[in-house]
């Protein structure tokens, strides 16, 4: 993928909308709403060059900006994580070659810059990934074809290499920490295929498994399941989604019977819901989501009815917030978020009253935080 690109897709489209398909709302939990944890979601936006943040509303899933929101970063931020305790948001600034660094405000979720950030590391830097024990995170290079740990400060949260870099394949453009913390997973946007790793959790350092498994054409996001069975792959090359089995003892990728599955057009983003029973699917080129339920006997992904649902115009990043009722979608075209409520037993997206949200010019990357951890 040309450096840069996502820049520009932007231009021209602003205000441009597009239909939405209708449906019925599932009704919101009957939880008391004063005992939910706060969560909030936080943008990385190429084009403005800055990270934007919002309280998520728990009964209604609105999208409220957090106080000083935007914040800024580095020029062309385009992945973006937070720990699982909520405390910290990491942000790559592909532009910059660095990382942008916040402190999260337990009540209102606002990030304050970390002192000494944004941290110089490799040229371009394409990706980000943090494991489930908050210690290290992972950053990949793509002009250098390498992924460097970094270790986490407990206490401040700032960034200090760790053990030696590895290398990766052609372009390496999307990492993804399996949910057990033993494996990472890269994808090769020019190599057509995933590596996988151990992880060492003394330094952080990275011991090759898999190198090369073969995916379609440009390898993009990487979605694997909580319970680390599978691995999902979004391949911007073909309308197709490419599915694995991980093996639990080595990390080996084995491309499951029926993989790869059909998607929308120039598939970007994909991730699955915390119950393991749905995979969703961003579509750059189509303008929607793809929505599928997930066999956990075999791994297989079969298209939900009614789906694709239509997004604003060239969405990058879809994300399911933890308490696995609503998905968000970063519309890099319009510079809004897409939101939609999740029907609990179909997997059914139904887009919410007020969507989409205002957000920042180029939308790239989402992540979800929960206060419950802090």
């Amino acid at each position: 993928m040309h450096k840069y690109h996502r820049a520009v897709s932007w231009l021209g489209l602003t205000g441009i909308t597009l239909a939405f398909n209708a449906g019925v709302i599932a009704e919101p939990s009957q939880e008391d709403a004063s005992t939910r944890p706060a969560e909030f979601i936080y943008s990385a936006n190429q084009a403005a060059h800055n990270v934007s943040g919002y309280r998520v509303d728990s009964q209604s899933g609105r999208l409220t900006p957090l106080p000083g929101s935007p914040y800024q970063s580095g020029h062309f931020p385009v992945s973006i994580v937070s720990s699982h305790d909520g405390r910290f948001v990491y942000a790559t600034n592909q532009g910059s070659s660095s990382v942008s660094a916040y402190h999260v405000n337990a009540q209102s979720g606002a990030l304050v810059a970390m002192p000494g950030a944004p941290y110089d590391v490799g040229a371009y830097p394409d990706a980000i990934s943090i494991t489930p024990d908050d210690q290290f995170v992972y950053i990949a290079s793509e002009n250098d074809n390498l992924i460097t740990p970094y270790r986490i400060d407990t206490l401040t949260g700032s960034l200090q290499p760790a053990g030696k870099p590895a290398a990766t394949g052609a372009h390496p453009i999307s990492i993804t920490v399996s949910p057990n913390g033993r494996f990472v997973f890269v994808s090769n946007f020019d190599g057509e295929s995933i590596n996988s790793y151990r992880i060492n959790t003394s330094d952080g350092s990275l011991t090759p498994v898999t190198v090369g498994a073969k995916t379609d054409p440009h390898p993009i996001y990487i979605a694997v399941t909580k319970d680390n069975r599978y691995a999902y792959i979004a391949n911007y090359g073909t309308a197709s989604v490419s599915a694995f089995r991980i093996d639990p003892d080595t990390g080996a990728l084995n491309e499951i019977p029926g993989s790869p599955f059909i998607a929308g057009s120039q598939p970007y983003s994909v991730t699955v819901d915390p119950s393991n029973r749905f995979v969703y699917v961003a579509n750059w080129g189509s303008h929607n989501v793809s929505a599928f339920t997930l066999n956990q006997a075999t791994g297989a992904l079969a298209e939900i009815t009614g789906s694709p649902y239509a997004t604003q115009w060239f969405p990058y990043a879809v994300v399911v917030d933890p308490r696995d009722e609503f998905a968000y979608v970063a519309d890099n075209g319009n510079g809004t978020i897409s939101a939609f409520r999740i029907n609990p037993e179909s997997g059914a997206l139904n887009k919410l009253p007020g969507s989409p949200f205002a957000a920042e010019l180029g939308p790239y990357a989402l992540t979800m935080s929960s206060a419950h951890s802090r």
